[in-house]
């Protein structure tokens, strides 16, 4: 009986032993089942292919990385845009509705009817040019608060503003002109000196500067 289990287990552990590299043979990745063959390729490539595919897991990684740190900035730096742009508008409604009411004060005032409050608006430019001068002595106080009310008196009278104003410059210019011509001393039968002329234009201004650095460039590097 014994002989004949030990000749019973010799085909058992030989067909054991038998197995083993059989699975080892079907492990490999050059081994599949007739279903899995590729029809129009070979299976080196697949083999291939599915190596490529573990190889980009790390790539595939910095990509997400890089491109989520990029819809961050990109997230940030709309946000900011768009604070901005509502600032901006915010900014230009103030501007335009500062200006409107401007002008419709400025229209309002100029109206020949208002007298009254023409009036208190000169007032009212003479008190706050004289606020502005209260640290200083009477002249300061009086200067400021003319230079008050006579800002906002060219405001509400423009044509006069402008007439005095030239009536002003032509009696300026004749008593300097007088002034200059007494220290040089010239008696009143001698050519008298006259100021230069007041530019009135920007060409005349381009014309005046250009003068003065010609004139400065021959008293720095006389001609030889």
């Amino acid at each position: 009986a014994s002989k004949f289990i030990m000749f019973a287990a010799t085909p058992v552990a030989a067909a054991a032993k038998s197995e083993t590299p059989k699975t080892d043979k079907l492990s490999s990745p050059l081994i599949c089942k007739p279903s899995e063959l590729p029809l129009y390729e070979s299976l080196h490539d697949q083999v291939k292919k599915d190596h490529c595919k573990h190889s980009d897991a790390p790539s595939s990684f910095f990509k997400s990385e890089i491109e989520g740190a990029i819809r961050t900035v990109r997230v940030e730096i709309s946000g900011a845009a768009q604070v901005v742009t509502d600032n901006k508008k915010q900014l230009s409604g103030a501007y335009e509705k500062a200006k409107d009411q401007t002008i419709f004060i400025r229209n309002y005032l100029n109206e020949e009817q208002n007298t009254i409050p023409r009036i208190g608006a000169v007032a009212i430019g003479g008190l706050t040019g004289v606020i502005f001068g209260l640290r200083g002595g009477f002249f300061r106080r009086l200067f400021y608060g003319s230079l008050g009310a006579g800002a906002i008196a060219a405001v509400c009278y423009p044509k006069e503003a402008e007439r005095v104003t030239q009536e002003g410059l032509t009696e300026a210019k004749k008593y300097s002109t007088i002034a200059l011509n007494f220290i040089y001393g010239v008696k009143p039968g001698d050519e008298q000196i006259n100021l230069p002329k007041i530019p009135t234009s920007v060409d005349e201004v381009k014309e005046s500067l250009s003068g003065l650095v010609s004139s400065a460039k021959k008293a720095v590097f006389p001609d030889k």
